[in-house]
């Protein structure tokens, strides 16, 4: 189709541009227009606009014929999607779905379409294109004025991508629209993209001041968004005035730039100024990988492709029902027998299950309670630290004992067990300051609940003071004992424990 197709038409809001080719061993350009709209025209006015589209393609000698028609990247929304399918004819339908879900703009006012990147066992990988419905029908009412036929509609950074390495990385910038396009192409296909419409002062198209830090800003977000990538190559798509920003945008981008001066499938004698993505959209490409929003590909009818399985699965029904019958009655029996003797069999596992979970119970209940270990050695360093640092005192007894034996199950299916510890301590002092010292000192210790069991009176075998009393306190937990006897880990070890 793309041989048979000759012109290339791209209506801006400022300017009309429009490309005619020979088709041969290679390209040839034969004409180009690059004029802006009178003022005269109103933008919204497509029937005005297409006649002076026709009027200028007269006046340049491209005369009329099927027109591919290029739609700028900023009102167009690209996804790349991974549809699970080895059915190409499921697509359509698979991509209409996928899109409308993300879609900024209601689905019934968008045209979808998408090309072919990647085809895998179970998996197609597309690249999915929508465009607001009215942009569609606004230039066919533009051709329909300017006297040509819409062939095909494509969003112009196809062609931009067509000019790109088709196997180095590569990041095309295109300025010979109104505004700027960026896309990275790495194995001929689009990988991102991104449309930026800027305007000038007055309308004038934008300046290289105004250019270079959108770009730099877009390429950026890029880098951000999709992490450490390899740095490609950028190729600048511009006319003269471009020339001169080359260093510039290689500076704000950070990548090596050059400006795209032809390709060698494309023979051009004319000024290529604007026109080059035009070209790129003219240029042989498989049909797969062409995008047409003029005629988006659609589910194709199965009707009778339907009926005739829906007959054949009708008698292969009515053959494998009377098999079955057969089959089915014999097997009765035996299935009965066999659902006798396995219900016999649950019951045994249910009780068999139950004594299991009791005993795994048990077991949890006897780990978390053993699993308590208080610090003897740190409690005896806390009672007698005050004795030694002051001296004067002597322990005669240090005791102490698990207070409360309360375990609780929680929701969890753990056993928490949270008890305290009753510390008895006895000794003698040589006078009762000493002994009030070190009852002093436990009394400042937060953690412990002290309590006075004899009276600070003479009588001490060694020291004349014996002094006594009892401590609280809690005992740090190492943590809940799960304990899941319906979990596959306890099922397996529990009856061995």
């Amino acid at each position: 189709m793309a041989r048979n197709i000759q012109l290339a038409v791209d209506v801006g809001h400022r300017a009309l541009r429009a490309v005619k080719i020979r088709p041969g061993r290679r390209t040839t350009l034969t004409a180009t227009v690059f004029e802006t709209i009178p003022e005269s025209v109103a933008t919204d006015d497509a029937a005005a606009i297409g006649a002076a589209l026709g009027a200028a393609m007269a006046r340049a000698g491209l005369g009329a014929g099927p027109a591919v028609f290029a739609l700028d990247r900023s009102i167009t929304s690209f996804k790349r999607l991974e549809l699970p399918t080895d059915d190409p004819d499921e697509l359509p339908a698979m991509v209409q779905i996928a899109v409308e879900r993300e879609l900024p703009i209601d689905a019934g006012d968008a045209v979808i379409d998408f090309s072919i990147i990647e085809r895998n066992p179970g998996v197609f990988v597309v690249e999915a294109v929508a465009v607001p419905k009215r942009e569609i029908e606004r230039i066919h009412a533009i051709a329909d004025a300017a006297g040509l036929k819409v062939a095909r509609i494509a969003p112009r950074c196809h062609g931009a991508m067509r000019l790109a390495d088709p196997v180095e990385p590569t990041l095309f910038l295109d300025v010979t629209g109104e505004g700027l396009e960026l896309g990275l192409v790495e194995d001929g296909f689009l990988k991102w993209s991104r449309g930026v419409a800027l305007d000038g002062v007055d309308g004038a198209p934008p300046t290289a001041d105004e250019l270079v830090p959108e770009i730099r800003r877009s390429w950026l977000s890029y880098r951000v968004s999709a992490g450490e990538i390899e740095s490609p190559m950028l190729l600048v798509l511009g006319g003269e005035q471009i020339a001169d920003s080359i260093g510039r945008i290689s500076e704000a981008t950070g990548l090596t730039t050059q400006r795209f001066i032809g390709d060698r499938r494309v023979q051009a004698d004319v000024d290529m100024r604007g026109v080059w993505p035009l070209v790129g959209l003219l240029l042989p490409t498989a049909a797969d990988r062409q995008v047409d929003l003029a005629a988006p590909r659609k589910t194709p009818d199965r009707a009778a492709r339907i009926r005739q399985k829906t007959l054949a699965i009708a008698g292969l029904a009515l053959i494998a029902a009377g098999i079955g019958w057969t089959i089915g009655g014999s097997q009765l029996e035996s299935l009965r027998s066999e659902s006798t003797d396995l219900l016999g069999k649950a019951r045994a596992g249910k009780d068999e299950h139950l004594r299991f979970k009791r005993d795994v119970l048990r077991a949890g209940h006897l780990e978390a309670w053993t699993s308590v270990r208080p610090a003897w050695l740190e409690h005896l360093l806390v009672v007698a630290a005050p004795g030694i640092d002051r001296g004067g005192t002597v322990l005669d007894e240090f005791g102490g004992f698990l207070e409360d034996d309360k375990i609780a199950f929680t929701p969890e299916k753990k056993f928490v067990v949270d008890p305290n510890v009753r510390i008895i301590v006895e000794g003698e002092s040589r006078s009762r300051d000493a002994a009030a010292e070190v009852r002093d000192v436990l009394v400042a210790d937060d953690r412990y609940v002290l309590r006075t069991t004899g009276a600070d009176a003479g009588g001490g075998r060694r020291l004349p003071y014996p002094f006594g009393f009892s401590m609280r306190t809690k005992v740090i937990d190492p943590g809940p004992v799960e304990s899941d006897p319906d979990s596959e880990s306890d099922s397996e070890t529990g009856g061995e424990e």
